[in-house]
């Protein structure tokens, strides 16, 4: 048998193919076979040849199995006189293998059926990928669909349906833009355009959903193509909402820890907070503020609430099961409300609830650090919602969000409450004094001064403790507003000393009275711990306009004046008068003798140790000037330093200090340890007349000293002078590795906006503060803030005047870093210090 057209032989065509070829005549004897067939049966041609499929079987056993199939198809074939295709499976050395076999009868010229030729092609690897891409499109966990060039959809998955919430069957003919938010048509045209013309397409935009809900969604969009042409997409939506929820969650907590740690207003942060959480889970919120005293919430934020709904809710009782707020601040735990109108713990206020369209709330409890309860967080929503895991770490970051911010306005208010008032007596401190004299002028001429400090009070203290002396400050200063009255001012000046702003002074007579009148409320008889004590006062008093214009010249001269009462004998009170300037006479020719005193080495340093609390020993240690006058004795530093600094000598003897305390730690770290390091207070007339940082630097490299050996101390008073160039020394000073800390902390001049500003590496809190710990509760409170403060603003903070174990444990327990006072020592000479040093560096080294 030959190709007419070629003249070669059939067989030669055939065993050119890959396929299984028989060609069998009409009675089903196997006539050609090709090469492969022989490969896939494992049989000889001679032996088959003219045979039927049944003695093939004879010759070949196991050629028997597959008989069966054989003769069916061939039978249809031969019936139906067409073309039949048919899938058969044959085993190939013990390997399953799919056939897609076609069978065509041939005819003959006189239309009888002559032959039946039949062809196999293995598919198995065709079948299988196309099983293996079934799979994936049906249990893919992102969704996968196919489009037409129509953008038609052509199928879908599972997870398909689940993201949109339609059934297959409804998604099937839809157009794939009908299934977006219209925001997203305009964008995801673009795309579509793109991918038909080639270009693979990932994007993110939103879903709509049958429910109505929107969802954020990632799409991936290829080009589907046949035979080199493009004939529809094929793409990938991946749901996103609660990933890009989570990152927005994560944006807004770092925009919100910001806003806290800066010092943003409580009301800033709360409707920042509030604006954030309705954006993300599409309720309304509400805020809510404890009061313990009352124990209900009351109404706090929630700009979307209705002024009806907000008289609901607030003065709203804690307690169990009453309803989300009540009950979440009763548990301290996330309380869920999914349907209002079920809820029993609702029923009291559901009518009205539901009247405004609310049906679920979820509430969280807000809470401090020490899980005290602070309020709630809520939020409504206008249809029955149970939340999903996300919303309720929502509600957890939000609500652990919203009691940082208000804990720490809290302990701000109570900073800012410390900085303008005395702590013992709650009186206005000085710094408040001088603001209300500079309003007061701008209103009135008719004002006077008047200083007041109690006779003999340092006697009583040292002999009755200090307790009693708190005792006796805190009774006079209620005696003395007694007096005054509500429209005067008085402030406590520090010790035992108070200033008083008086307005409608028009005479000296009328100060005399009110003078009297604070002298005979003094004097009488006070019970304190069951003793009773008597108590005089002297006092100063200077008129505006007649003894000055200037607070700084009324206060001098009412001093004065006070003094003037005092060398009378005490519990007296007196009206300026020029005359009385003897005094300043005398303090000016003492602050003649300054350069004098500092050729002949009247002055001298002692060194206060300071222990670090964690390392159990001495680190560093502050400087402290002593005048050593050949016939006055010592003269105390309150005396000496602001006649230095009035004079300007306070230049020469600021670096006086510095080097001297420089060449003391340079001796000390060689003989007893590398980390010692000395502090010493500079002035703000320092600051102001000389480059305090470049003097620092000189020093440090003319002793080869590394710049850790050395601190700057600057008292709150510097804070409040000159803020752009004590500024500006700040931070040259902190460049050349110096550390600089606030002295005397608490004491009535600085405020967060300078703590924030200055940026100190270190807080020393004033020993008023320190005194009577921990037994005083509002003490306790204020040195426990601002170590919390300190903390998280990274500050060293160190603790002056203690003087008791109990007071050490409290700040042990507060987590301070150092501390000084007399309780470990008192100020030493340099001798003294030294061996103290070596006693500890002896006992380290043991």
């Amino acid at each position: 048998m030959r190709s007419h057209k070629h003249n070669l032989p059939v067989q030669t065509i055939i065993n050119a193919s890959h396929d299984i070829i028989v060609l069998k005549d009409s009675e089903s004897r196997w006539m050609e076979v090709s090469a492969r067939t022989l490969e896939v049966f494992g049989i000889d041609r001679d032996e088959i040849i003219g045979k039927t499929d049944k003695e093939i079987g004879d010759i070949y056993p196991y050629f028997k199995e597959h008989l069966s199939r054989f003769f069916e198809s061939d039978r249809r074939s031969w019936q139906s006189g067409t073309q039949i295709q048919t899938a058969e499976t044959i085993t190939i050395d013990g390997i399953e293998r799919i056939y897609d076999v076609v069978k065509i009868p041939i005819y003959n010229s006189e239309g009888s059926l002559d032959a039946l030729v039949v062809m196999g092609r293995d598919v198995t690897g065709i079948l299988e990928h196309e099983q293996m891409y079934r799979s994936l499109f049906r249990d893919h966990p992102d969704g996968i669909y196919s489009l037409d060039k129509e953008d038609n959809i052509l199928d879908v998955n599972k997870e398909s349906e689940i993201i949109s919430g339609y059934s297959r069957e409804e998604l099937i003919g839809m157009n794939f833009r009908s299934v977006l938010a219209p925001e997203s048509l305009d964008e995801a045209g673009r795309h579509f355009e793109k991918v038909l013309q080639g270009t693979s397409q990932w994007y993110e935009s939103k879903l709509l959903c049958k429910d109505g809900e929107t969802r954020d969604v990632q799409i991936t969009t290829l080009p589907t193509k046949l035979n080199g042409k493009i004939i529809g997409i094929h793409g990938m939506v991946k749901d996103v909402t609660e990933k890009n929820q989570l990152e927005q969650l994560k944006n807004e907590q770092t925009v919100i820890l910001a806003k806290i740690a800066v010092g943003d207003p409580l009301e800033e942060i709360m409707r920042y907070i509030i604006e954030a959480v309705e954006k993300i889970s599409k309720g309304i919120c509400s805020v809510m503020f404890y009061e313990k005293e009352h124990n209900w919430l009351r109404f706090g934020y929630g700009p979307k609430l209705p002024e009806q709904f907000i008289k609901v809710i607030d003065k709203f009782p804690v307690g169990k099961h009453l309803a989300s707020c009540g009950h979440a601040s009763y548990t301290k735990k996330v309380a869920i409300v999914t349907d209002i109108e079920k809820a029993v713990s609702w029923s009291p206020w559901s009518q009205e609830t539901l009247r405004h369209g609310f049906r679920a709330c979820w509430s969280m409890p807000i809470l401090s650090t020490n899980d005290a309860l602070l309020g709630t967080f809520g939020i409504y929503y206008n249809e029955v919602r149970e939340p999903v895991e996300i919303e309720i770490d929502m509600l957890r970051t939000f609500g652990y969000l919203s009691g940082l911010a208000i804990e720490r306005s809290r302990h701000e208010k109570e900073i800012q409450f410390m900085a303008k008032h005395d702590a013992l007596t709650n009186l206005p401190n000085l710094r408040y004094f001088k603001e209300v004299f500079s309003n007061k002028i701008r209103q009135t001429d008719d004002l006077a001064v008047m200083f007041i400090d109690l006779d003999q009070f340092k006697s009583l203290n040292d002999t009755f403790g200090h307790n009693f002396g708190d005792m006796l400050l805190q009774e006079i200063a209620k005696r003395i507003e007694k007096v005054i009255g509500k429209e005067n001012f008085i402030a406590r000046m520090g010790g035992d000393e108070f200033i008083l702003l008086l307005q409608e002074v028009t005479d000296e007579q009328k100060m005399r009275l009110v003078a009297d009148q604070i002298l005979k409320e003094t004097e009488k008889p006070l019970m304190i711990e069951g003793q009773e004590f008597h108590v005089t006062a002297s006092i100063g008093v200077s008129l505006f306009g007649k003894h000055g214009k200037t607070i700084g010249e009324l206060m001098k001269n009412a001093d004065v004046a006070m003094y003037k009462a005092k060398e009378t004998g005490g519990n007296a009170g007196k009206v300026y008068e020029a005359t009385m300037d003897d005094k300043a006479y005398e303090l000016y020719m003492l602050r003649g003798e300054f350069r004098k005193a500092l050729e002949l080495q009247q002055f001298e340093l002692h060194y206060q140790p300071k222990i670090n609390l964690k390392k159990k020993r001495i680190t560093g240690m502050e400087a402290l000037v002593r005048w050593n006058h050949p016939e006055k004795g010592s003269i105390s530093p309150a005396t000496f330093i602001p006649l230095a600094e009035e004079s300007g000598f306070i230049l020469e003897l600021g670096a006086w200090v510095l080097r001297t305390a420089c060449r003391q730690v340079k001796e000390w770290r060689a003989a007893e340890g590398p980390d010692i390091r000395v502090a010493v207070n500079v002035s703000v007339k320092q600051f102001i007349k000389q480059d305090v940082a470049a003097l620092v630097q000189l020093i440090l490299q003319e002793l080869e000293l590394p710049p850790d050996c050395l601190e700057i101390e600057i008292t709150e008073s510097v804070l409040s002078s000159h803020e752009s160039v004590i500024q500006e020394a700040v931070e040259s000073l902190q460049k050349l590795g110096v550390k600089v800390s606030i002295d005397d902390f608490g004491t009535g001049y600085a405020s967060l906006t300078y703590l924030k500003q200055f940026r100190a590496d270190a807080i020393k809190i004033d020993q008023s503060f320190i005194r009577h710990l921990p037994q005083n509760q509002d003490d306790a409170a204020i040195v426990s803030a601002v170590i919390t403060l300190a903390k998280a603003l990274d500050i060293c903070i160190v603790a002056e005047g203690v003087e008791t174990k109990e007071q050490v444990d409290f700040l042990v327990e507060k987590e301070c870093t150092e501390v000084q006072g007399y309780y470990f020592s008192k100020p030493l000479q340099a001798d003294k210090m030294q061996e103290l040093l070596k006693q500890q560096f002896a006992s380290e080294n043991k």
